[in-house]
């Protein structure tokens, strides 16, 4: 109960595939389905006949096909709205310019309005039904077959039954239901379902690829697609009203030379009858024998007034007393009645054509006895003969013989001027529209780059003028907002910079008080601050503390981290804690209070200038060195580091001691040192760094530090450098 209630809310919410477009495309799309409509059955296109000649084998219901799109597209309340509206224009058609006599007797109210209508219910339903799930592939493609085939049965046999119903019921002629044949009803359901899956296939296709394609379709191509349709729409119309206009200028021009010609054999007649009416009054007429009177008016041959006419010009009739008086056509006998031939029980019709000089539309039989439609215009040769009319039939095809050609190359014109239209349009849009936007977005696209210094120049219209206008006026801004904004970060960095120079030791001698501990540091941020930093002081009366740090980051966040990360380090080893405690406790402290989630790596020492033993923890910096002795070798203390600080509080950290000699001498640095690039993007490394140092073994600690330096920024030399380098050198029991 609970999926039969699901499919059926599924049915009702069903809007069709262009469901979840806005009210606006849904109207636009349905007027322009409906304009097509109106426009193929102006053109005889709605109700097609199959075959050749003026007899067809079958008839194609081809408004089917728009009800089937609007349908799918919009849902069933638009499709039963389109196909009573298609209904109502076949009516009228049938009743105003019929295809053929087919169209004429078997097209009804019910045959077209409400069998329509109910078509386009139908469709709407089943596709609701088929499509609820979203199949796809070929299951998609013989669902939609499924629900067109249902209702192109239904269709075609209510059309045949409807008709034929009409026909026998509603229409006075008696003989027409014996002249109506609607074909092979087969055919006929086999072509409106061909048509109708044709028309979604299509549909289907077309909605898939906007609906991919809309968010990402440009300007130009869009403008094509619209301007397409636009044209597609305005060819049909155009097509329409030349199809009115030829056939009222053929009908005009047939009722013309219908009338022109009875206007010629009245008079004919009427010469004839008065030649008649003048000899038989002359006296001397009654002293004529007999024969010879006889012979005299048997010469007055009213058949010899149409001998020039033949069935190439139509059928002209005599009809007298309401019957065939002459004909040449020979479908037509004599003394058949205008009912018989006409379905006219009586004259009336007759006495209104010559009275009016209208023409009327009428049965029409070939000279091979085939029924067709025709105009018929009438005339009375005789004033005072109520019964006597001369008759002038054409055939539809006669009467619209050279519309095809007409239209053929009218259509033809109207395509080459579209065409036209579309080129010059899309050139002018090009020119005027595309053109100007790629250069306008060029020129944004390289604002947005940074290059602020571009001008947008766009000037070919009062918009891109404006627009240009305020891109210009908006990068001014900017630009005027970022010089603000960099002179106060200028200012808010030099403050920050000159706070950070402050925090860091730069008197030296760095231990004034002991001659045997000589020091040496310097530190060049890569930017105006940096996260790396030194420190030096003394721990107590016979131990020295110093240390460097590299903070994971640079500018304001790394120099702020720094100075917290400093005094935290500085406060634990003067605290009188052992070394590995005090940066266990400061690792604990930074991690609790490091919501940025930064991190410092450390090698800290202490040094007992009494006894030569060195303190020293690694926390995950980069391994010193160590020379024995001025002019000695130098080797890498690599020692096991622990993790660096400020990312896990229950990190521990071992602390290692070394005895050193006087004349010993350590270099530290930060990783700006030997991952420094050059222009060539080298990188400086710990074996330039062991290759420098071995032909600098015996220089002094402040050499030793401003020589490495320089050396590093000869390396680089050219190339921005990527981050701080500081440097720190301990000299061991050498005096001053």
């Amino acid at each position: 109960m609970g999926e039969a209630t699901s499919k059926k809310g599924t049915i009702r919410g069903w809007h069709g595939l262009l469901g979840d477009e806005s009210r606006k495309v849904r109207i636009i799309v349905f007027l322009a389905v409906l304009v097509l409509s109106i426009s193929m059955t102006i053109l005889q296109f709605g109700f097609v006949g199959i075959g050749s000649g003026v007899e067809y084998s079958a008839y194609i219901m081809a408004l089917l096909g728009p009800i089937a799109c609007v349908a799918l597209l919009l849902g069933k309340g638009w499709a039963t709205l389109e196909g009573i509206l298609s209904g109502v224009i076949l009516y009228v058609h049938a009743k105003v310019l019929p295809l053929d006599i087919v169209e004429r007797y078997l097209v009804s109210i019910a045959s077209s309005v409400i069998l329509f209508g109910i078509a386009g219910l139908m469709l709407g339903l089943l596709f609701a039904v088929a499509l609820r799930n979203d199949p796809q592939g070929a299951r998609r493609v013989a669902y939609l077959a499924i629900c067109c085939a249902i209702v192109s049965l239904f269709a075609t046999a209510s059309f045949v039954v409807l008709g034929l119903a009409h026909v026998y019921v509603l229409e006075s002629h008696e003989s027409a239901f014996a002249l109506v044949s609607t074909g092979s009803p087969e055919v006929q359901l086999i072509c409106d379902l061909i048509l109708m899956l044709v028309v979604c296939l299509l549909c289907d296709r077309a909605v898939s690829w906007y609906k991919t394609a809309k968010s990402y379709v440009d300007v130009r191509t869009l403008f094509r697609i619209r301007l397409i349709a636009a044209l597609c729409l305005a060819f049909v119309i155009t097509s329409a009203v030349a199809f009115v206009i030829i056939t009222i200028q053929a009908a005009a021009a047939c009722r013309d030379q219908i009338y022109g010609d009875l206007e010629y054999l009245k008079t004919q007649i009427e010469r004839i009858e008065k030649t008649e009416e003048t000899i038989i009054n002359n006296p001397e007429f009654e002293n004529l024998s007999e024969e010879t009177r006889e012979e005299i008016k048997s010469s007055f041959d009213y058949a010899a007034i149409f001998d020039g006419y033949d069935m190439t010009d139509g059928t002209i009739l005599v009809i007298a007393n309401e019957k065939i008086g002459y004909s040449y056509n020979p479908s037509y006998k004599m003394d058949q009645t205008i009912g018989e031939c006409f379905g006219l029980s009586s004259p009336e019709a007759l006495d209104r054509m010559a009275e009016n000089k209208e023409m009327r539309e009428m049965l029409y039989y070939d000279d091979s006895g085939n029924v067709q439609l025709s105009y018929m215009g009438a005339m009375k040769p005789f004033e005072g003969y109520n019964y006597l009319y001369v008759t002038f039939a054409k055939p539809f095809y006669m009467v619209y013989g050279s519309r095809s050609s007409m239209m053929f190359w009218t259509s033809l014109i109207v395509m080459v001027l579209l065409i036209i239209v579309y080129i010059l349009a899309d050139r002018l849009l090009r020119g005027i529209v595309v053109e100007p936007i790629n250069r306008t977005n060029q020129s944004l696209a390289l604002i947005t780059d940074g290059n602020l210094d571009v001008l947008a120049t766009e000037a070919g219209s009062i918009e891109f003028s404006m627009l240009s206008a305020g891109i210009n006026t908006t990068v001014d801004a900017l630009k005027r907002l970022i010089d603000e904004a960099k002179r106060r970060n200028e200012q808010d960095l030099a403050t920050a910079r000159a706070i950070q120079e402050g925090a860091l030791p730069k008197e030296f001698p760095a231990f004034p008080r002991v001659e045997s501990v000589k020091l040496y540091a310097s530190m060049n941020a890569a930017r105006e601050v940096g996260g790396d930093f030194y420190d030096f002081f003394e721990v107590d009366d016979t131990r020295v503390g110093f240390l460097i740090a590299d903070v994971s980051g640079k500018g304001i966040p790394g120099a702020l981290f720094m100075m917290a990360a400093k005094n935290e380090i500085e406060n634990r080893m003067l605290s009188g804690m052992g070394l590995a405690e005090a940066v266990s406790t400061a690792n604990v402290h930074l991690c609790a209070n490091n919501e940025a989630g930064m991190f410092v790596t450390l090698w800290a020492a202490t040094f007992d200038w009494t006894k030569g033993e060195l303190t020293y923890v690694n926390a995950g910096h980069n391994f010193p060195l160590l020379r024995h002795g001025r002019g000695g070798n130098w080797e890498w203390l690599k020692k096991k580091c622990g993790l660096f600080l400020g990312t896990f509080e229950i990190a521990k950290y071992r602390q290692e001691t070394i005895d050193l000699q006087p004349g010993d001498e350590l270099i530290l640095y930060t990783d700006g040192v030997n991952e420094a690039f050059s222009v060539n993007e080298e990188e400086y490394g710990n074996d330039r760094l062991d290759a420098f140092l071995a032909a600098h073994n015996d220089m002094r600690h402040d050499e030793l530090v401003k020589a490495l330096r320089d050396d590093v920024a000869a390396w680089a030399e050219g190339a921005e450098q990527s981050d701080d380098i500081t440097i720190l050198v301990m000299e061991y029991g050498v005096d001053a």
